[in-house]
This record gives structure tokens, sequence and C-alpha cells, in this order.
């Protein structure tokens, strides 16, 4: 009945803040496949779009919001499940109950709640084969706890590969469990059969994996890796377009500092967290030594070495954090049980008298207002009920783009909220739309051919030297070409071609094609005017809403250094004074103001 009531109250509080729209993120990409069953970027994560899939038909506010719900149903299961994992540890309501609200409560794992993800439901099987674990340790003599631990961990591998992470620490539950069955009389509760039918259930858990070849086969829009092979599926599944063993191929995302990785874990935690938690391992190590060990070896193997391999780099690309923080909520999940030993060790602080009656009430009602203060003082800058900027700036987009043009996009937080509106709500299907580090995949490019019939491709796969913007450009003439985003290293254009900067597209023109400043900036005038950026106190500026602002304010920034470079001066500062504006944070703007004054 308690878990019940945790359950149901993370439910509400995630219910209440969950997001009613497409965020930046992966969340446009997933719920486009959930609802279109289609194959999202590697591994494929099978398991989530299915699940999606079917939240996507709740007759509950718009499609994006239904799919939202199924990350507010796993983390609130989460933590239902967590109470009962304390429970099972410990036997203390009231401990298990503070564990299980102050992961609740805390603003990563809330902010990770509230928007369609992997990762909620990776908590989910995560704390489901803990517990499971937990139950087996106690009862070794009862295969079903095992049997469902080998189960969910199949199926944690079929949503995401990180659960594997736990392995040793599952292994040193196996080897505690073994030797103690060995010490005693029952030791041959551990039989062949046991471990052959957890093997076989394992097994079970990665059937959601056959879905890929499947949702492959009837080509959907979003197909990506067009599996059709077993070869294909392994490729999918190990990653290997971004290399299988980096998290992220992106350039200029890699190196830095492990220190300041690891350090940005801890602060995800929180001070209250990171307090409880170590106070909890002394008393788990006074309490339940395999449990110590056991969760030491969790947290070190998903949390500290985790992060630090994942060569991210926050000072080159700020944006990394976010990209790195959703993979945070694994150890948030591990140590979890440990805050109720917390609590356990501060009770113990006090004679047995205040540990009962009124004063346990007392302290209990303290915590509980600790808490509420913490969800009030994170509520706002977690909120995610009224965020609409990736849609916004999904139709200003294609509001800017005139019929029948290419659209070529790169970024995730500018390309993929135009996927989720073509694919799904079926928005401007005149546009041809074209990811660009995608076109680096021959699979891709085919799947353009297939679907654009008057598209021409004039190579099998794009490198950015000989197969480039240029012959692209080239093989299709006639057809105005827009682009969206940084188009990296390829300067094959800039011989023969200039961009003309069409509100937030730059439109691909021939040299020969000569427009003045001033034309310009009528040109641009009443598109700036129709826009709807985001207010800079509203969005979050380590997330890819700061690359949305950016793509806002860039126009103005540019006819800016344009009339700058012309000698005028009081042009170049009002322009870029409009776009300070828009976007106070823009790299290189207040110095250009400065230039100016």
């Amino acid at each position: 009945m308690s878990a019940t009531v945790i359950t149901a109250t993370a439910g509400l509080l995630y219910l209440l803040t969950a997001a009613r729209d497409i965020t930046v993120g992966d969340s446009p990409e997933l719920i486009t496949v959930a609802v279109t069953l289609g194959v999202a970027h590697p591994p494929g994560y099978p398991l989530f779009t299915m699940l999606g899939h079917l939240f996507s038909l709740l007759p509950l506010g718009h499609v994006p919001f239904r799919v939202n719900l199924l990350s507010v149903t796993c983390d609130a299961l989460t933590a239902g499940v967590v109470f009962l994992t304390v429970w099972q540890l410990c036997r203390s309501q009231v401990a298990a109950a503070m564990a299980a609200l102050v992961l609740v409560v805390n603003a990563t794992f809330w902010t990770w709640s509230l928007v369609a993800e992997v990762f909620p439901l990776n908590n989910l099987l995560a704390s489901l084969f803990i517990y499971a674990l937990v139950r087996w340790q106690e009862k070794p003599e009862q295969p079903a706890a095992l049997i469902a631990a080998a189960f969910v961990a199949g199926l944690g591998l079929a949503n995401h590969q990180t659960i594997v992470l736990l392995g040793p620490a599952c292994a040193f539950v196996v080897w505690h469990v073994f030797r103690r069955c060995r010490q005693g009389d029952g030791y041959r509760v551990l039989r062949a059969r046991h471990v052959l039918m957890a093997g076989a259930a394992f097994l079970l858990g990665l059937l959601p994996y056959l879905y890929v070849p499947w949702a492959s086969a009837r080509h959907p829009e979003y197909n990506w890796g067009n599996v059709s092979s077993l070869h294909d599926l392994i490729a999918l599944v190990a990653r290997r377009s971004y290399g299988s063993a980096h998290l992220v191929s992106t350039p200029g995302y890699s190196g830095g500092s492990a220190l300041l990785r690891i350090l940005a874990l801890l602060r995800s935690i929180g001070w209250l967290g990171c307090v409880l938690a170590l106070a909890g391992l002394i008393q788990a190590y006074r309490r339940q030594r395999w449990y110590f060990w056991f969760v030491l070896i969790a947290f070190i193997c998903v949390g500290p070495f985790f992060v630090a391999i994942t060569n991210l780099n926050f000072a080159t690309a700020p944006s990394a954090l976010f990209v790195l923080q959703r993979f945070f909520l694994l150890s948030h999940v591990v140590i979890a049980p440990l805050y109720a030993f917390g609590f356990l060790a501060a009770g113990d602080l006090f004679p047995e008298s205040a540990r009962r009656g009124a004063w346990r009430r007392v302290g209990t009602s303290v915590v509980l207002l600790c808490l509420a203060a913490i969800t009030a003082f994170h509520h706002r800058r977690v909120d995610q009920s009224r965020n609409t900027i990736a849609r916004t700036f999904g139709d200003d987009m294609f509001a800017t783009v005139e019929p029948g043009s290419i659209l070529i996009a790169t970024g995730d937080g500018i390309a993929l909220p135009l996927v989720y509106l073509q694919q799904v709500e079926r928005t401007r299907r005149d546009v041809t739309l074209v990811l660009l580090p995608l076109l680096a995949a021959d699979w891709y490019v085919g799947q353009l051919r297939a679907r654009y019939r008057d598209l021409h491709l004039p190579f099998d796969r794009y490198d950015a030297r000989e197969k480039n913007l240029r012959t692209f450009v080239e093989a299709n003439p006639g057809r105005l070409i827009c682009l969206a985003g940084s188009i990296g290293n390829d300067a094959s254009l800039n011989r023969d071609y200039w961009p003309r900067q069409h509100g937030l597209v730059a439109v691909v023109e021939p040299k020969s094609k000569r427009m003045t400043i001033d034309q310009l900036a009528v040109e641009n005038e009443p598109l700036l005017r129709r826009y709807r950026p985001p207010l800079p106190q509203r969005i979050r500026p380590e997330s890819f809403e700061k690359d949305i602002l950016d793509a806002y304010a860039w126009p103005a920034f540019r006819l800016g250094d344009q009339y700058e470079r012309a000698g005028a001066g009081q042009e170049a500062r009002a322009w870029y004074a409009r776009a300070l504006s828009i976007d106070p944070y823009l790299a290189g703007l207040r110095a250009a103001l400065a230039r100016t004054q």
C-alpha cells in the first residue's frame, strides 16, 4: 500500500509538470518512431518504441504528451520499486518512503521524467533488476527472483545498453550467494537447471530486438540503418555508426577533463543526496555488508567509471553536459536505497526514546517539509508543461522555406523538431528535408532516393570532400536549396556560391546573383518580426534550446556583421543590438557591439 502511495505521489508530480509537446533532444525522434513504428538511432530502442506506440494510442491530449506519459509512468514506478527495495533491505517504511521521495524530487531525475526518453524506462528496469537480486539474495533456494532478474536484464538490454554496467555488481551477488550457500547445508540450491532457466529468461528478454527487422521491412520514413539482414541488425545494436566504444561521434564534443565530468555527476545528485548516500554507505557496511559491496561496485561502474570514459568535453561543447546528464540517472537509481540507510544512521544519533512516538513524527514532518521546500525550489526550473520552444521553432523554420525547397538541416536541436512535424503531423510535405549528418550513410542516401523521386543525389555516401555540398547543389539545378545549422568543414560552396540569409535559413545562391546589404535587410525584416523566439530567461542554456535561441539571433547578427564590414557603423550597431535583445548569450555578439560603439 505504501509503495502505491509513493508511486501515485511521484506520478502526480510528474504528470502536472510533464511536457505537453515535443522538446529538444532525442524526444522528437523517439516520438516519431513510436507513433510511426519506425527505427530510432542505434541501438534502435525497440522496447521503448513498442511501449511508446501503445502510449501514443491513449485518448489523452496531443500525441507528444501521450508518449511523454511513458516516461512519467516509468519513473513514478521506479520510485515505488525503490521503496520496495528499501523495505526488503531494512524493513522501515518511513526510511523507504524518504529515500524514494528524495529520488523523486531530485532536479535531474525529475527533469528527465517529463519528456519522451529511453532513460526513464531504463531506470525502471534497473530498479526492478536490483530489487529481484535483493529478493534472491535473501532466499536463494527460491529461483523465481533470479529468473526474474535475468529476464529484466534482457529487457534492459533491449532498451538501453548501459544496464550492462550493473554486471560486475550482479556477479558479486552471485558469488556472495554461492559462497554463503556452500558454507552451509543449502549450497545445492544453486542447481544447473536454475542457471539454464535464468539464461533462457535473459534471451527471452532480448526478443524485442526482433521488432527492428520487422519495422524496417515496412519501410517507415524514419528507418535508421535500413536493417535488412543479421549483419545490419548487429551493426545497429553495436552502434557501429557511432563507434561502439564512443558515446557520440560529433566533432568538437570529445576530450576534456574526466574529473569535471565526475564532479558534474555529484552535482546532479545534490548535496542532500550525497550526504545521505555517504552516511548510508557507512550504515550499510555496519548492517548489510553484502549490500555495501554491491552498491559500491554498482555505483563505481555506472557512475564515475562510465562518465570518465565517455570523453565528452564541456569546455568546447557546453551542450555536452545536456547530452551526458541523462546517463547520470542510473547512478541515482543505484544509490537511492542508500538514502534510507542515511536516514537510519541519522536516527541512531539520537537516544532510543527520541526515536519513538511524538519525536519520530516530528522528525518525519521536518524531513517532509524539507522535501516540499526542495520541490518548490526546483519546480520553476524543471516544469516542462508550458515548453513549446521546439515546436515554435519548427513552425517558424517551415514558414520561412519557400514551397518545393530542399532544406538541409544539421544538429539535433534544429533537425529533429522538423522531422517530427513533417513525418507525424504531415507539416510542409512539399519541402524535401535532408539531414546532413546522415548523408554519410549509404542507407540514408538510398532512402532519400526512394522517397523523393525528384531529388538527385550524385553520390552514395557524402564525405564533405569530393562528394560534397557543391556536387549536391549542382545535381539539383533550379531547386531552391536552404541550409539550417552548421555545415561543418565542407567548404566546397565557397568559390562559386554564397549564403543568402533568409531568416532562419541560408539560401545557396550563385555568386552571379548580387544583392546589396540594404536589400537583404529589407528581405529579412518581415521574417524577423514574424518569428517567435523564446525569452532568454525561459531557456535552459546548457541544452539544445540554446542552439534554437542562437538560430533566432543569427540573422540579425550576420546583417550587423555585413554592415560593419561595409563601414556602416550605425546600422551595424542597430542589428547587433537587435540580436542581443533576442540572445544575450550568442558568442561574439557583445564584442561586436563594443567595436561599433
